[in-house]
C-alpha cells in the first residue's frame, strides 16, 4: 500500500509517516501541504493508492480535493483526518467521495489500522469512527 500525506501541519505529517512506515505493507511515498497548485496531479503522479488529507486546510479544502480526484477517476482511497465530525460534515465527506474519515486524536494503533482496512467503495463508506467521542483541542497548536 503506498499512502501519500496531505495536511499542513508539517509537524502532523512527520509524524503520521513515522508511525505509518512502521507498518511492513504500508509506503510513504509523498507528503506536502496544500499550497501547491497542481496538487491533485502531484498526487496522482506519486503512485499512491492512499491518500490521507486533512479536512482543514489552508489554501485548499480537502472536499474539493477529494472532489478534482474524483472527477479525474481517481480510484485512490481517500481518508479524511479531522477533529469535529457532526453529521453536515459525514454528508459533505460521502458526497465527495471521501472512502474514510480517522479522528487526529485517535491512537497511532487506530490510524494504522484504518489505514490499512480502508478500501474504495463508493456505496459503502466507513464513518464509523465519528460517532466515538472525539476530543477537541481547546488550544490552538499554534
Amino acid at each position: 500500500m503506498r499512502v501519500y500525506i496531505l495536511d499542513d501541519c508539517e509537524i502532523l505529517r512527520m509524524s503520521l509517516s513515522l508511525v505509518l512506515q512502521q507498518e511492513p505493507e504500508i509506503e510513504v511515498c509523498g507528503d506536502s501541504g496544500s499550497g501547491m497548485e497542481d496538487l491533485v496531479q502531484q498526487i496522482m503522479r506519486s503512485g499512491c493508492t492512499t491518500l490521507l488529507i486533512g479536512l482543514r486546510l489552508r489554501n485548499n479544502d480537502g472536499l474539493s480535493i477529494t472532489k478534482k480526484l474524483r472527477a479525474a477517476s481517481s480510484n485512490i482511497v481517500v481518508i479524511a483526518l479531522g477533529y469535529s465530525t457532526d453529521k453536515a460534515n459525514v454528508q459533505s465527506m460521502y458526497q465527495s467521495g471521501v472512502d474514510a474519515f480517522i479522528s487526529i486524536s485517535s491512537s497511532n494503533e487506530e490510524i494504522v489500522a484504518k489505514t490499512v482496512s480502508a478500501r474504495r467503495n463508493s456505496a459503502l463508506c466507513d464513518f464509523s469512527s465519528t460517532t466515538s467521542c472525539d476530543r477537541i483541542s481547546l488550544h490552538p497548536l499554534g
